[in-house]
């Protein structure tokens, strides 16, 4: 995967904006040969977990909090996918931090994260790790060059 140096940046600080709660951006780019992909944008988003009773996910309970969970409202990235559709590009994935665990996917980030999709997972070290998931819902890591 190649990040651009810049959206590093806006990355990092859109993740850890909202610590000790978990940060959620959205990932704008192009693939290149399946899981090969140009991150060209990062869309911040608001951690909406606890805040939209009627967006929580099914089974969610009110212990769960925004500390381990995230939820990206649907309007949000509708919004997204139009803005990068009109620059040629499209929603590669999402970006979420844990601010209390290493940047692995959690059962839960695999079970609600989309298939053939990149998750980029930042912790509160600032440790940057990129997985893509799988059909099966199992995780492969993806190396990360900065541009």
């Amino acid at each position: 995967m190649l990040l651009r140096c810049g959206c590093l940046t806006i990355l990092k600080r859109t993740l850890l904006a909202s610590w000790p709660e978990e940060g959620c951006a959205l990932l704008l780019g192009s693939r290149v040969d399946g899981i090969c992909v140009c991150l060209d944008y990062i869309w911040p988003g608001c951690n909406r977990w606890g805040q939209q009773p009627d967006l929580q996910p099914w089974g969610a309970t009110e212990s769960w909090s925004r500390h381990s969970n995230f939820l990206l409202d649907p309007r949000e990235q509708l919004a997204a996918q139009r803005w990068s559709r009109s620059r040629g590009c499209g929603l590669i994935g999402v970006a979420h931090s844990h601010p209390n665990s290493p940047p692995v996917p959690s059962a839960a980030d695999r079970c609600r994260g989309v298939p053939n999709q990149l998750m980029l997972i930042l912790s509160a070290q600032q440790e940057l790790k990129a997985w893509w998931l799988e059909e099966d819902r199992q995780v492969r890591p993806v190396p990360i060059d900065v541009d």
